[in-house]
């Protein structure tokens, strides 16, 4: 890799809906990093992009014509799940660091080819995670982590991934109704709900705990309109590789719900959570439950002591994510340093949704991959 400088300059491939978060921590970091470029298909959509970067950027409907400039210094790739391998590979081979929108590929062998290529290239690829670099998740990760009085050992945990996929297509997107979208579509996608939405949580699970998953065992309905082996529910057995265990619940057609995701965590001595109260309320606030207090003695003492995360203690972290995750990876890529969440860290990640894609397909478990 070539020496990398402030601002480090970047292009967008994918001027979709996702890409407008990204042109927001541009926005927020004129001095760390710029966007220079945006590729898409659509030349309109990449113009339109392209008009409300701080500096503007030129545009190709071609994205092999970005990776050719010489002054474009890394890539976000914000494309489809099915493009991300091809292009990932792209970007490395021409010597681009890529920053990759999640899930970073469709399957665990794509992710392994341009794992290998980024090894054998020197050039880092990120997994485009963004909820790790929530700074009341940071907070809460280092709490259990480093203050093994107040969680202790990972014993259970429960996540919840819910949502109405049809009520964004043909509602936010607009879309009409009944028409296909590659969301739909298990080979574009590289599944259902759990590869599209429920990896945010698996990923955020591995991010607080620092376990990685180790087997699974899934059921799933596959109702229509999703196709070619997408599944629209899913309820998975997670077995981590300390032994504990956990269930996730997924659903892409839930017709009323009264929040889209929650996550709870139970330790030896507290707890943590992502709990998600109001209806409609996507993300959650982060509560944590201490056991440095004291062991629970008497009935309500289980009750007590539940807290939101301070936020306001993490005041050296972006509250936008995506900012504080471009800031990351720009400096990284500055000090010559390994990014933050690269392919290697995001590995065990796909793993496991790949053995949760095997299991929900043969109804048996399936040991997650090492390697």
């Amino acid at each position: 890799m070539t020496t990398i400088e402030f601002p480090v300059r970047f292009g967008i491939i994918g001027a979709g809906g996702i890409s407008r978060h990204h042109l927001t921590a541009f926005r927020e970091l004129p001095d760390i990093a710029q966007l220079v470029a945006v590729a898409d298909t659509d030349l309109g959509r990449a113009e339109d992009l392209a008009s409300r970067a701080p500096s503007g950027a030129v545009v190709f409907d071609d994205y092999q014509r970005l990776l050719e400039l010489t002054h474009v210094d890394a890539v976000i790739i914000a494309l489809p799940h099915f493009l991300h391998a091809q292009v990932g590979i792209d970007a490395v081979q021409a010597g681009l660091p890529a920053l990759i929108e999640k899930p970073l590929t469709c399957t665990l062998d794509e992710t392994r080819r341009l794992r290998d290529l980024s090894i054998e290239r020197n050039v880092p690829v990120v997994a485009g995670q963004m909820r790790r670099f929530n700074r009341e998740a940071v907070w809460l990760q280092r709490a259990i982590t480093q203050q093994p009085e107040s969680f202790g050992e990972l014993r259970s945990f429960t996540i919840h991934s819910w949502q109405n996929l049809l009520a964004y297509l043909y509602g936010v997107l607009g879309l009409p109704n009944g028409s296909d979208h590659w969301l739909l579509d298990g080979k574009r996608a590289g599944g259902g709900v759990v590869i599209s939405l429920a990896c945010h949580q698996i990923d955020l699970l591995r991010f607080l705990t620092g376990l990685d998953v180790h087997r699974v065992t899934a059921h799933g309905r596959f109702d229509a309109p999703f196709y070619n082996g997408a599944e629209s529910a899913a309820s998975v057995l997670i077995e981590m590789e300390n032994g504990a265990s956990g269930v996730l619940h997924a659903n892409y057609l839930t017709s009323r719900t009264p929040h889209h995701e929650a996550l709870y965590l139970f330790g030896e001595h507290g707890m943590a959570a992502q709990h998600a109260e109001a209806v409609g309320q996507y993300h959650g606030a982060f509560i944590f439950g201490s056991g440095a207090v004291g062991d629970a003695t008497s009935w309500n003492d289980q009750y007590a002591g539940i807290q939101q995360v301070p936020a306001e203690e993490m005041i050296d972290l972006h509250e936008d994510p995506f900012v504080e995750q471009l800031s990351a990876f720009a400096r990284a890529l500055v000090a010559g340093s390994q990014p933050m969440n690269r392919i290697q860290e995001n590995f065990n990640t796909m793993a496991a949704l790949q053995a949760i894609s095997d299991s929900l397909h043969s109804g048996e478990p399936v040991a997650v991959a090492r390697e």
